[in-house]
């Protein structure tokens, strides 16, 4: 962020499918057990769309909240990011439909495929353009339909298991008002060298475009364990050049990925369970939109008293990983 700038989430808004899917209805078809389900991953049910819904359908309907919760109309958007990764087509990206669907208007728009760290990302990139002063308010607009591309066989159970549909939307602004969350810090890094041990090979030029490189991959053990690692470390990085101690933060908001992951950086972090938001148990881990998801949880459940911080690590394909700092104004 460039140095004076003050950038604040205003609003923000989310958009989940009716559809609940819950871990007796996967059990069969996965070869697990609703209990191997929950232990495993912490979640209970997730939220699929239907054959009609698409990403930028649920995106323009998380949108639309957040631009009501601001008190922006269509006419005051300045720019819009859209993250995401199961777009809905491959090109061009799905942006353009969602400043269609709401009538934004001739704004640029911008596509971002930094995974489920596409929050953190949005928020770097959306701080540096009102810093710069190419924009006054960002939409910043995250969504994910992945039920379609789940394989739904014992081969892939452990991880088919974890993901769910849904949306997410935060409205940035260069000015405050009461309650508004002002952006302090953002940090982020990338390792290259394990990109394809999480992801989705096809379409794309360096693997075949077989029926096997288009489903989701993922080399679990090296995830799991470069996510505790990397996202802790994120952290402490992240506090220290904020002459902050982990006793500083009252609220951990992380992407939702697997809730023993959420509750081990809790613990790493020294921080007591009760300051973890965590809704994953009800919508699995919807990657670019869970960020989102877990502010806006939080920002509407009453909770969150002036001068709190708020801290949000993430983790990614790439592998990329970082992490937020918000305090409530």
């Amino acid at each position: 962020m460039p140095h004076g700038t003050r950038v604040y989430v205003v609003g923000s808004g989310s958009k989940l499918p009716a559809r609940q899917v819950g871990n007796a209805e996967l059990s069969p078809r996965l070869g697990l057990s609703p209990e191997q389900i929950e232990k495993s991953s912490g979640i209970r049910s997730r939220r699929w769309a239907a054959e009609d819904e698409t990403t930028s359908g649920l995106g323009a309907a998380a949108l639309e909240v957040a631009m009501r919760d601001a008190g922006v109309d269509a006419g005051q958007v300045d720019y819009l990011i859209f993250g995401t990764m199961t777009p809905d087509v491959q090109i061009p990206g799905t942006a353009p439909a969602v400043q269609n669907l709401l009538g934004l208007g001739a704004i640029p728009c911008l596509d971002i495929r930094a995974a489920c760290c596409n929050a953190l990302y949005g928020l770097q990139v959306g701080c540096a353009l009102i810093g710069s002063g190419v924009a006054g308010c960002v939409a910043l607009c995250l969504a994910e339909v992945q039920s379609a591309w789940l394989n739904l066989t014992p081969e892939d159970g452990t991880l088919s298991m974890l993901f769910g549909d849904g949306a997410s939307a935060l409205i940035l602004s260069g000015e405050s008002r009461p309650g508004a969350l002002k952006v302090l810090d953002v940090v982020l890094a990338t390792d290259g060298q394990y990109a394809d041990d999480l992801g989705v090979r096809a379409p794309g030029t360096r693997f075949g475009n077989g029926p096997g490189d288009r489903l989701p991959r993922m080399n679990g053990r090296t995830v799991i364990l470069h996510a505790s690692r990397k996202m802790t470390a994120a952290c402490h990085e992240l506090l220290a050049r904020n002459r902050l101690q982990p006793s500083d933060i009252h609220w951990l908001a992380p992407h939702q990925a697997n809730l023993n992951l959420m509750e081990g950086l809790a613990r790493a972090l020294g921080l007591s369970p009760e300051r973890l938001v965590s809704i994953i148990q009800t919508t699995g881990n919807t990657s670019s939109a869970s960020m989102g998801l877990a502010l806006d949880h939080l920002r509407r459940s009453g909770r969150l008293q002036a001068g709190e911080r708020i801290l949000l690590p993430a983790f990614a394909a790439g592998f990329t990983w970082g992490a937020g700092l918000l305090t409530v104004e």
